[in-house]
């Protein structure tokens, strides 16, 4: 629970009563890798905070290509949150990368904890700025950005991605081929070395 509340406390100021009563509405819940935790077309009824492992987001293209949109790892909340917030159909899948451990709330729970702590509402609606302004940002980085540069991001932001991301994955998030990748990471290394 301590990371829990560290990681809401980080977003917005909740007391420890207000905190536990959150807590209260998840479960811990384990998944094996490769377990679809949401699948493109079901609704998102639950929302993961990940104690330990990874997720990634990903969807398909018309023409049935698979694109990944993000990754997710201790410490950060993920779910298709359009779905999740309209009840409607999920345009995403989200997938275990590897053994990951959750804490899972469903949207029923959210909207009754919302309304009975104005912390925990305060909080959601801090996470959906966040969430909107990560996505303007990542709009601006494919639009501005050479490969070279979101992939150098990529890696302040998550160190440790390369040892826990197949690149495969890496290429998809940056919308290039996995050799184009590869080159990337040699003229990176290359370059930090010198």
């Amino acid at each position: 629970m301590d990371s829990f509340l560290q990681t809401i406390r980080s977003y917005a100021p909740i007391s420890q009563a207000e905190g536990e009563y959150f807590y209260s509405f998840f479960r811990k819940v384990k998944y094996k890798k490769n377990t679809l935790l949401l699948e493109e077309g079901n609704v998102a009824h639950e929302v993961f905070f990940v104690e330990k492992g990874s997720l990634r987001q990903f969807f398909f293209t018309e023409k049935g290509v698979e694109k990944t949109c993000n990754f997710v790892f201790e410490q950060e909340f993920i779910t298709d949150l359009e779905s999740f917030s309209r009840q409607t159909r999920a345009t995403t899948n989200i997938i275990a990368l590897e053994p990951t451990e959750c804490l899972v709330t469903t949207c029923k729970d959210l909207v009754e904890c919302m309304a009975a702590s104005p912390a925990v509402a305060s909080f959601f609606n801090v996470i959906v700025e966040n969430v909107a302004t990560a996505n303007i940002r990542r709009i601006q980085s494919l639009l501005s950005q050479s490969p070279e540069q979101q992939f150098e991001v990529l890696l302040q932001n998550n160190p440790r991605i390369l040892q826990r991301v197949p690149q495969r994955y890496i290429a998809q998030y940056l919308g290039i081929a996995p050799e184009s990748l590869s080159r990337i990471r040699k003229r990176a290394l290359v370059a930090a070395k010198s």
